[in-house]
């Protein structure tokens, strides 16, 4: 929740914020609820998606996805998207604890295999 606050002092009045299903959502509301929030409960890894196209079609204000390493692992096609839209008002933040954490603390595989620690 450390991060997220971090994050959210640079989030202005005006700017929206998706954040992803789960621990990320509920810790967004617990410690900085606002209207501008949008919280992507039940749909793992499609934040990303939504926050691409409200930053395309509301190019006057900044948009901030929050989202896990096991969220954006599982729709990886919207991460090259982004890159070629290059909206200059989207901001993705991908916070990596190495694990699905609304789901119980399953690994997720963006930490290394065990065979190579």
């Amino acid at each position: 929740s450390m991060a997220i606050m971090t994050v959210m002092k640079y989030v202005g009045d005006s700017d929206l914020v998706v954040s992803t299903t789960g621990m990320i959502s509920r810790e967004l509301f617990h410690h900085s609820d606002r209207g501008a929030n949008f919280y992507m409960l039940g749909s793992m890894g499609l934040s990303s998606a939504l926050g691409l196209g409200l930053g395309l079609l509301n190019p006057e204000k900044k948009v901030f996805i929050l989202e896990g390493d096991g969220s954006s692992l599982m729709s990886l096609g919207t991460i090259p998207l982004i890159a070629s839209e290059k909206p200059s008002n989207l901001v993705h933040v991908i916070f990596d604890n190495q694990c699905y954490e609304s789901t119980g603390g399953q690994p997720s595989i963006s930490q290394a295999p065990s065979w190579q620690a």
